[in-house]
């Protein structure tokens, strides 16, 4: 596939902190960077903001705890954040693993400050979060032992959590094809769940396909499949004007290896996916947003390490690149 524009990419001034595999999102008119790994594959309980205008970094409060394979969503003026992998203390590959939880907590903003609200019915990472109406969805993640995938589709009423305090957990039409590490948007009121892998630990097997959640009737359609099997593109993945962008993360091309991506894929509703431009470079898990006309990559992990590292350990190192272009034009 060859791109249909060519972007303009400048480097900016790096962030305070690098992060690989952070959630990200735009909340008056900054960009959050949340958790993720941090250097030596370490949980981080970061929370980062990049203010476009000022091309300034501030930090919020720490998370209650350090925790990455999240997504998050806004309602009311609150970041809402569920399941995820916690705690890993990075360095050893074997023995120290960050351990998945059933977590969800809001955070507002203004205060800084967190709450914690009702615990997912189980235990999972990696999962897919949206927001329809006033309702939170988690769909499809990792179960506890790090290498099953669930198909299980909860949603919680965060309205009637806000009013009574006693909102439980409903369950909805299961994932056709339970994966985890999948990019979800919503566009036009319906959930996007694109891409992801099979399994973790064992073997990480990245998937073409695309599933949509249509609220009305409860039910899950193929979407439009993606040109190769994708992952690791969570906070790459979001919607600009009624169009998906999706950026970076892993790839394996038919008959290939899995490896970086260095595409920025879009898609409109009703048509199929196009490659609309290179990044300035192939990369893991970013954050990537628009922000104005302006495109924005942050963080993730391009390959760098510690040269010092010893056998055994990974000496990955989180990049603080920070990457600018403007918006591709339609």
């Amino acid at each position: 596939m060859e791109a249909l524009q060519s972007l303009d990419w400048r480097k900016l001034d790096d962030m305070p902190f690098g992060i690989w595999e952070p959630a990200t999102i735009v909340f008056e008119g900054k960009i959050i960077i949340l958790g993720g790994y941090a250097d030596y594959v370490s949980s981080s309980k970061k929370v980062q903001i990049f203010d476009p205008k000022e091309g300034s970094w501030a930090q919020l409060q720490d998370l209650p705890s350090a925790v990455g394979h999240i997504n998050l969503i806004e309602y009311n003026g609150a970041i809402w954040f569920a399941g995820g992998m916690k705690d890993k203390p990075g360095m050893d590959v074997g023995s120290e693993k960050d351990h998945i939880i059933a977590e969800v907590w809001q955070f507002d903003v203004a205060l800084n400050r967190y709450m914690a609200a009702p615990l997912l019915p189980e235990k999972r990472g990696g999962g897919t979060i949206a927001r329809l109406g006033s309702h939170l969805h988690y769909i499809g993640g990792l179960k506890e032992d790090r290498d099953t995938d669930g198909e299980e589709h909860w949603t919680f009423d965060m309205d009637e959590w806000s009013r009574t305090g006693r909102a439980l957990w409903q369950r909805a039409a299961p994932l056709p094809m339970p994966r985890n590490q999948c990019a979800g948007v919503v566009l036009n009121n319906k959930i996007y769940v694109i891409g992801g892998q099979f399994h973790h630990d064992s073997v990480q097997i990245d998937q073409a396909c695309v599933h949509i959640y249509e609220p009305q009737s409860d039910s899950w359609k193929e979407g439009p499949v993606l040109p190769y099997g994708h992952s690791h593109s969570e906070a790459a993945t979001f919607v600009f004007q009624d169009r998906i962008f999706m950026a970076a993360g892993h790839t394996t091309p038919e008959g290939g290896k899995k490896g970086f991506c260095g595409n920025l894929l879009t898609l409109v509703e009703g048509g199929e996916w196009e490659l609309t431009a290179k990044l300035p470079k192939p990369v893991s898990s970013p954050a990537c947003r628009i922000v104005g006309d302006q495109l924005y990559m942050i963080g993730g992990w391009d390959g760098r390490s510690d040269p010092g590292a010893t056998e055994g350990n990974k000496g990955w190192l989180s990049s603080p690149e920070v990457w600018v272009s403007d918006v591709p034009e339609f």
